[in-house]
């Protein structure tokens, strides 16, 4: 790796090798941050699920309650939002 800077005498951009603890400090950040990947997917699913379940099935579930819809297209209208944001396992 390398960082990009660039010299204000000549306005040439110019790249600078990392130094061996540069790069270093840089792997084991980028390794951090990737093995936290699937939790922040889980999280960000987990928000739009709540957000659209308020939105498009609770009024459902109610209706359903009321005999107004069935039961059955409540729970497809919930495994729709599960399927349109998944879990990572």
């Amino acid at each position: 790796m390398h960082t990009t800077t660039v010299n204000v005498s000549t306005g040439e951009i110019v790249q600078i090798p990392y130094t061996t603890e540069e790069q270093a400090e840089y792997d084991t950040k980028k390794a951090a941050y990737d093995a936290g990947a699937k939790d922040r997917h889980n999280a960000e699913a987990r928000r739009q699920r709540a957000i659209t379940y308020a939105a498009e099935t609770d009024s459902l579930f109610f209706k359903s309650q009321r005999g107004e819809a069935t039961v059955q297209e409540w729970q497809n209208k919930v495994a729709e939002i599960k399927a349109r944001f998944p879990y990572q396992e």
